[in-house]
């Protein structure tokens, strides 16, 4: 398995994975394998692909998963992260303000069913934190509540902390945040 950093070629297997989680085209069964709450244009993806990046896991020559970031100033103008950002204010995470630290934020992140509990989440984190290392020192995610599948192989697999709640067009998300490791 390759984990690497995205490129153009990339985003129509990045949109093929998304559209095969997406929420809204899941059986109600499928969903609790979890699930992508939001569906992002492929300019929407090509931007973040631009900006800090989306990491791609590769297994023989196709994509099989995928883990974007972003910076706050690229998500501000989504309404959705604009309303969990409003909160960093109000967090404190490993004894000092949230707001105070340098961050991006993590996601989503989408891995074919069939490769899910193969370790393809792991190797997606570390090479973001790989490509990260340096440039931040916390990354910032969010779950729906509705989907403890994703809040679980946050938590539990990748020692994610559960830091605040917001809720926005009458869900609730759950806030986790994670130090960048200063070289990985």
């Amino acid at each position: 398995m390759e984990f690497r950093r995205a490129t153009s070629n990339d985003i129509p297997a990045v949109l093929e994975i998304q559209a095969a989680n997406f929420i809204d085209n899941l059986k109600p069964l499928e969903r609790q394998n979890g699930f992508l709450s939001v569906e992002f244009p492929r300019t929407q993806l090509e931007a973040t692909a631009e900006e800090l990046g989306i990491i791609v896991a590769i297994d023989h020559g196709r994509v099989v998963g995928y883990l974007c970031a972003s910076s706050c100033a690229f998500n501000r103008q989504f309404t959705l992260l604009a309303r969990m950002m409003e909160q960093f204010d109000r967090i404190t995470f490993r004894g000092r303000p949230l707001a105070s630290s340098r961050l991006f934020i993590y996601g989503p992140v989408c891995i074919d069913r069939v490769y899910r509990g193969r370790g393809v989440l792991r190797g997606l984190y570390e090479a973001l934190c790989k490509e990260v290392a340096g440039r931040f020192d916390v990354g910032v995610a969010f779950v729906a509540d509705e989907n403890p599948h994703s809040l679980r192989a946050h938590i539990n697999s990748l020692r994610m902390d559960h830091v605040g709640n917001f809720t926005f067009a009458g869900k609730d998300y759950h806030i986790l945040a994670f130090e960048v490791p200063v070289s990985s």
